[in-house]
């Protein structure tokens, strides 16, 4: 739930994790493998000089580089501002106001999503059924939507989470005089397989 596109996240992701993975292997490979090592020493030197051969072909006039120099320069800047564009784009989404009323002769009332968050989270701590939970506050197309990620206990229906959750919920929307609008994550993992089972109410 951010700015950055998820199937953009992963992609990239995946692209970057190929990469590395496929010249660790060869690294690997080149390192323990008698033949491959010899077939690239026999192959690097050909390939460094059909690299060098179209640097040459290509020079600038009155300068001693390059156009291939260059074009891979601005290749590289251009892969860089996209790399920092990307990073800095990571994380946005998280808004700090819930909700503002409308303002009338007195004044409005601003209240803060460190609110919501943390009566949420003090309640949540309070279901053993629960090993863990976390609640924060993302802006979606202009509204601001409360996430809550919990994890379940082993041998906790997922129902009863939803169950808790909602009831949790809707004690924050009276307290609040409003409706928020929630999304709620419900997972397992390691800690919730070794976690102590809990007997359902």
């Amino acid at each position: 739930m951010n700015n950055t596109n998820r199937f953009l996240n992963r992609t990239l992701s995946f692209i970057v994790g190929l990469i590395l993975a496929a010249v660790g292997v060869g690294v690997i490979l080149v390192a323990t493998i008698p033949q491959v090592r010899d077939a690239y020493k026999n192959t690097a030197p050909t390939v460094l000089d059909n690299v060098t051969s179209w640097f040459v072909a290509a020079p600038i006039p009155g300068l001693p580089h390059s156009w291939w120099f260059i074009a891979l320069i601005a290749a590289l800047v251009l892969l860089i501002i996209l790399l920092l564009v990307f990073i800095f784009r990571q994380g946005h989404g998280h808004t700090g106001t819930l909700f503002t009323n409308t303002p009338t002769g007195q004044g409005h009332i601003t209240v803060d999503s460190k609110v919501a968050e943390q009566l949420m989270q003090s309640a949540l701590n309070e279901h053993t059924e629960l090993v863990s939970s976390r609640v924060s506050i993302y802006e979606v197309n202009g509204t601001p939507v409360l996430k809550i990620s919990t994890t379940a206990r082993r041998g906790v229906s997922p129902k009863q989470i939803v169950e808790d959750v909602e009831d949790t919920l809707a004690s924050l929307n009276v307290l609040l005089g409003r409706d928020v609008p929630a999304a709620v994550q419900i997972g397992g993992g390691f800690r919730a397989a070794t976690s102590k089972p809990i007997r359902l109410r």
